[in-house]
């Protein structure tokens, strides 16, 4: 194991203390030299990992688990003993050797990656998985050549009848990929790119509109409509799918709090919960609290479950639909007959509704025994007093033969495609009786008389529009551009924040310019369009050289040739912006707190750091404010950084980090530390590990945050 002696590589911190392989440094290096040692030898590097590694430790405790990763080891060295390789432990049961090509095609190779491990009398048997790189490029990083072992690895990590992949050119492609949305997703959050669709779930006797279910897109400003096929499994895996399920939540539960609040119709909606969320044993505490904190009724919010969740969990999820039940929620099994259903599945279960996925029954119509398999699942939910709900619904002889079997609700494109907030709310303001399927409100036109009052200027002197209250102004839009025909005295108000009379003439009849212009005349044709009033926040650049941000309702009046009127109503958000973002950062670091014991904010305008959550299991307490410059020179004695020597002139200098952050692939920092002096003991210590992000807020302003978690 190189060069240096056992003694000289303890002491210069390249070992790992568990097994005695490499750690990460020391693998890094003995590699680089192992390859510059054999320059004419072709070597693969290999990643390998433990399945379910996790439910070990859970069943037997950790000294079980580290006796079983000491095991591979060993079976490790002693299976390449007298080879040219290098053995690291990475972290927890990932381990990584590079090798020559020739041995990775012997039989002994594939031999170790499986264990046999005794508790008591038993025999327990554990696979591994493995991904191989072959070194093409030597002048490439260690580093990267194990990222390249580790993504082949991860792509057969759930596939238990492969043990081992070879990493290609495209699996790379697709983590660049990966890498780029995922670098992407916390300005997404910040700037709202992920929006909350809306699909109705209707009554399937008359099509009238029962309830929706919440979906989310992603509208991201370069690359369009990003289905959620693609990000929701990659959020999922790194874990922020738990910051986007509560973003959702809390977005749904605003809308329903908007509509009651102004005395408008609402319909129970249905929130989507991941099959990763029921590994939080508080799931149902944060649900309960995101819609209590709303202040509408909890009947208003239900949860959809997947059967793939419970064939993942089904103890916990029996125990989170109980507690949910407690709490007066409904929950719904969605995609029943997807690929796991079983008549266990509903008997041990205790859901409300049912939800039955038509393409499951793909050709019902002209498939006897698919008609048969689909109306005995329709009785048997209605024996048990379970709600059915048949989704992905697309043409009327589905619809007829659903209502002649008696199904309860339909969902589907043929009622009505996932649509945006705005547009489900007009859905609800014309809900009546009947189908469901009412026709579109026709556009609004104006006499001709109307139309020259406001373009040719007589109304320009009407003193009792000038007085109206609110930001109010006439826009008119031809092919390319869009000028302001007339506004109030509060459009200068709003947009100002004063009311000199003499800036009317620097305002009429000049064309709307800068970066909003676009959006505004977007909004504009849709407005013209669908007949419906539009909605747009943009963040103003003023002429004194001040941002705020302003939201525009935009209703179209009518039209004259190639002439177009619109009616602009304005408001000045900016303090409810800001409140809005202050929220919203205080929401994200919420969400951090699963995986982290403390959420600092680094102030580097005031110089100052200040706790804004902590578990309360460490000496911080929220709202504790400390100075960021002289922290480390007060607690020198106490802390000891691990593998990457002193890191406070980073921490400390604003413009330091900043380039660690750009520099890193997912705009982060970390460092590790050993913090003493918190025990008992004269000796005592704690590892924590330190982790530094921006997040970008709405207003383009960014916020450092430095996460603290406990090894």
């Amino acid at each position: 194991m190189g060069d240096l002696s056992k003694t000289q590589q303890d002491k210069e911190g390249l070992t790992d203390g568990l097994t005695g392989l490499y750690n990460r440094r020391g693998f890094y290096k003995f590699t680089r030299e192992l390859l510059e040692r054999h320059k004419d030898k072709q070597f693969c590097l290999a990643y390998w990992n433990i399945r379910r590694f996790k439910v070990v430790n859970n069943l037997f405790g950790w000294q079980t688990g580290d006796k079983i990763l000491i095991q591979l080891a060993e079976v490790m060295k002693e299976k390449l003993a007298g080879e040219e390789v290098t053995i690291g432990r990475m972290e927890r049961d990932n381990f990584t050797c590079c090798v020559p090509v020739e041995i990775v095609s012997h039989e002994k190779w594939y031999n170790m990656a499986d264990l046999s491990y005794y508790v008591g009398n038993v025999e327990y048997h554990f696979s591994c998985c493995q991904g191989i790189y072959q070194i093409s490029d030597r002048s490439m990083s260690v580093s990267e050549m194990g990222d390249k072992a580790r993504i082949a690895m991860e792509t057969i990590k759930d596939n238990y009848m492969c043990s081992c992949a070879w990493f290609n050119d495209s699996m790379w492609n697709t983590i660049l990929e990966e890498q780029k949305l995922s670098s992407d997703f916390r300005q997404a959050i910040a700037e709202k790119q992920f929006k909350v669709y809306y699909q109705p779930v209707c009554r399937a006797i008359d099509g009238s509109v029962e309830a929706a279910e919440a979906l989310v897109r992603w509208e991201h400003p370069t690359r369009g409509l990003i289905p959620p096929g693609i990000f929701i499994p990659m959020f999922e895996s790194n874990g922020f799918i738990s910051i986007l399920d509560r973003y959702v939540w809390n977005e749904v539960c605003r809308m329903l709090k908007s509509r009651l609040g102004q005395g408008l119709r609402v319909a129970p909606v249905s929130i989507n919960v991941s099959r990763a969320e029921f590994y939080n044993p508080n799931l149902c505490e944060e649900l309960k609290e995101i819609v209590t904190s709303h202040g509408i009724p909890v009947e208003l919010v239900k949860i959809e479950i997947t059967e793939t969740a419970y064939a993942d969990n089904p103890h916990q999820i029996q125990e989170a639909v109980n507690r949910l039940h407690d709490y007066g929620f409904l929950v719904l099994m969605d995609d029943f007959g997807s690929g796991y259903s079983s008549l266990n599945t509903l008997k041990d279960i205790p859901i409300d509704v049912l939800k039955v996925d038509m393409k499951f029954l793909h050709g019902f119509e002209t498939s006897q025994k698919a008609a048969i398999i689909l109306e005995a699942i329709i009785r048997m939910a209605k024996w048990m007093n379970l709600k059915v709900i048949a989704e992905g619904v697309e043409d009327k002889k589905e619809w007829d033969y659903l209502k002649s079997v008696e199904c309860d609700m339909l969902q589907g494109f043929y009622f009505y495609r996932p649509m945006p907030e705005e547009a489900f709310g007009e859905l609800l303001d014309m809900m009546g009786g009947g189908s469901g399927k009412e026709a579109r409100r026709p556009d609004q036109k104006i006499e001709k008389a109307v139309f020259d009052e406001f373009r040719l200027g007589n109304f320009q002197a009407d003193t009792l529009f000038y007085g109206m209250l609110g930001g109010m102004g006439v826009f008119e839009l031809t092919e390319q551009d869009l000028e302001i025909i007339q506004v109030n005295k509060g459009f200068y108000e709003v947009v100002y924040e004063n009311a000199q009379l003499d800036e009317k003439d620097q305002v009429i009849n000049r064309k709307v310019e800068g970066p909003e212009a676009d959006c505004l005349i977007k909004k504009c044709r849709e407005a013209m369009e669908t007949g419906r009033m539009q909605q747009v926040q943009i963040h103003y650049h003023r002429r004194d050289d001040v941002y705020v941000w302003l939201n525009m309702k935009i209703r179209y009046i009518g039209s004259r040739g190639k002439r177009s009127l619109f009616y602009f109503a304005v408001d000045n958000i900016d303090e409810a912006k800001k409140l809005e973002e202050k929220r919203y950062l205080l929401d994200y670091s919420t969400a951090l707190l699963r995986f982290f014991d403390s959420v600092l904010r680094i102030d580097y305008g005031t110089g100052q750091g200040e706790v804004i959550h902590s578990k309360g299991e460490d000496l911080w307490q929220v709202g504790e404010k400390f100075p960021v410059k002289g922290f480390f020179d007060a607690h020198r004695e106490e802390i000891d950084w691990i593998d990457c020597g002193p890191a406070e002139e980073i921490i400390e200098n604003k413009e330091l980090l900043d380039q660690k952050l750009s520099g890193s692939r997912n705009g982060s920092f970390s460092v590790c530390c050993k913090v003493s002096g918190r025990g008992p003991g004269k000796n005592d210590f704690d590892v924590v590990s330190v982790l530094f992000f921006k997040v970008k807020m709405q207003g383009g302003e960014e916020e450092y945050l430095c996460c603290m978690k406990k090894a």
